[in-house]
């Protein structure tokens, strides 16, 4: 066992080698639990979503879910240097059909964050099977947003040799917190002392080397029930339209967060609320009560309710104006 009562278990796969799965919950238990599978952003790695999923708001979700937690190659606190050929956000996401082969898995609930929501946007793609329903936190399915953004600062990284310039930290900071922030400095200190700086560039030019979704995830993920996070302030807010328009509107909710910039850990009350009816529209967590909406328990866990997740979401009715690129 690890911190935080985690049980990790290493999975061998083909293209990233082996990756490490962090469970949250009991797996002797896994027959009548919900599956959260999950993938962090760069700069970050799987203890994002534990802090998440120990916020009070997803108490209730937390006793009948078993989280899964995949943390990208080279990505674990304090790792060594990863070696070989860095698997591809493709790759990736490919690999995480081994990882619920691994817990005798047939389906579960996928949910990522940034370049994590990328590859589980590439996952459920390609195994539409395996998915009940996918929750994307400022998910970008375009390839433009990066360069457009840092031009020369990209060109500039030297991130082929494994070196993190001020550039590459700079871009990690922009795409974590958008504008300024408080935090800022504070997290790129522990963001040095934490992750292995070599690691971490390889999977920055993962991201930076990321095929264009938004022309087919349309269609591959028609029939797929999707949930999309940002937040206002938040330097994602413009690809996150893109990916939501070239969705299935039936299916695919927005959620828009006002003045916040990192959702997960701004708003966590929000984004519990969101995922539990993402959850019930899929048939499960049916027993969960709403956050906030404790005296509509009856209502919001009845068969009608959870067939229309959406009608009571906490999307804005009226978005603001999508910034020019």
């Amino acid at each position: 066992m690890t911190e935080d009562n985690l049980q990790m278990v290493v999975v061998q796969t083909q293209n990233s080698g082996v990756l490490h799965v962090y469970v949250q919950g009991n797996l002797e238990e896994r027959g009548g639990k919900t599956i959260i599978l999950t993938v962090h952003d760069i700069g970050t790695n799987h203890k994002s979503f534990v802090r998440f999923v120990n916020h009070p708001s997803m108490s209730a979700v937390k006793e009948k879910a078993i989280f899964l937690h995949v943390c990208v190659p080279g990505q674990e606190d304090n790792s060594a240097d990863f070696f070989g050929d860095f698997p591809t956000l493709d790759g990736i996401g490919d690999d995480l059909n081994a990882v619920l082969d691994k817990f005798e898995v047939k389906s579960a609930i996928a949910f990522g964050e940034g370049v994590g929501a990328n590859i589980i946007c590439r996952f459920a793609m390609g195994h539409p099977n395996r998915i009940m329903g996918i929750i994307l936190v400022h998910c970008t399915s375009t390839t433009a947003g990066i360069i457009e953004y840092c031009k020369e600062k990209v060109m500039n990284m030297r991130l082929e040799n494994s070196i993190m310039s001020d550039g590459a930290w700079d871009y990690l900071l922009a795409h974590k917190f958008g504008g300024e922030s408080k935090s800022r400095q504070e997290y790129l200190e522990e963001l040095k002392q934490t992750l292995n700086a070599k690691n971490l560039s390889k999977y920055l030019v993962a991201f930076t080397k990321r095929t264009d979704l938004s022309a087919t995830i349309g269609t591959k993920l028609e029939t797929v029930d999707a949930l999309l996070v940002t937040g206002s302030k938040a330097s994602h807010l413009h690809t996150v339209y893109t990916t939501h328009k070239s969705m299935n509107k039936k299916k695919t909710t927005l959620l828009v967060v006002d003045n916040v910039a990192d959702v997960m850990q701004e708003a966590p009350d929000k984004l519990a609320r969101s995922l539990i009816l993402l959850c019930k529209g899929c048939g499960v967590l049916s027993g969960v009560a709403i956050p906030g909406m404790e005296r509509q328990r009856t209502l919001s866990s009845s068969m009608e309710e959870a067939d229309r997740p959406r009608r009571m979401s906490v999307t804005q009715p009226h978005l603001p104006p999508v910034p020019s690129a």
